[in-house]
């Protein structure tokens, strides 16, 4: 007789706290079952759920990528910023958005090629944004060459984005760049940003104790 023909009891599996019984029944199961398992599971939290929990962020149903990441956050706190990873890839631009929020809030410099590569390649803008965003809140200089590049976006709210960046990366580096942007972007607000990008370096650099030379 099949395994769970009658489908699972999933009572029975939380009250056991029968993890692989719940991750069997979790390859079988209607998105409504799915969605039930995810958060026992989450409930558990025992990581060894963690590998499936990340096959559920490849699957087309929103509300289960979502449970899965939340429950990720909670099963396996480590790896949390793998799963906003798997999410930046996601169809929907809200999702990838969100992703790129986590990940900045997380810190974890483990997310940032994959940014990088949203900065550069995502077709949405808002999306594109929010990684220039999440780049600059790692204080990771790899961002540094990105974030110039992202300067020269054709989307106005993608160069704000890659100024208030490199305002946070406070490198002396980007200011010829956004001296360039304050004096000939086109939209005001992103000459706004440019200039304030510039004082805030500019800030830092002043503060910032020269080494004294040797007697």
């Amino acid at each position: 007789m099949p395994f769970f023909k009658r489908g699972p009891d999933l009572k029975k599996l939380m009250e056991r706290e029968d993890v692989q019984g719940l991750i069997h029944a979790l390859r079988q199961a209607s998105d409504d079952t799915r969605a039930e398992i995810i958060q026992i599971l989450a409930d558990i939290r025992d990581p060894r759920a963690t590998e499936a929990l990340l096959r559920e962020l490849e699957g087309r149903d929103m509300t289960i990528r979502r449970l899965a990441a939340e429950a990720l956050n909670r099963v396996d706190p480590e790896r949390k910023y793998v799963a906003a990873i798997h999410l930046l890839d996601d169809m929907q631009r809200s999702v990838r958005t969100a992703a790129a929020g986590v990940l900045a809030a997380l810190g974890n410099p483990k997310a940032i090629d994959a940014l990088i590569r949203a900065i550069k390649h995502d077709s949405d803008p808002q999306a594109r944004a929010a990684a220039a965003h999440a780049v600059g809140a790692l204080h990771d200089r790899r961002g540094l060459n990105p974030l110039l590049q992202a300067l020269e976006d054709a989307d106005d709210r993608v160069r704000i984005a890659a100024a208030n960046a490199l305002a946070t990366l406070g490198d002396r580096t980007a200011l010829p760049s956004l001296t360039h942007i304050h004096e000939a972007d086109p939209h005001p607000n992103v000459r706004d940003a440019a200039e304030r990008a510039i004082a805030h370096i500019e800030g830092i650099s002043r503060e910032t104790p020269s080494t004294p030379s040797a007697p």
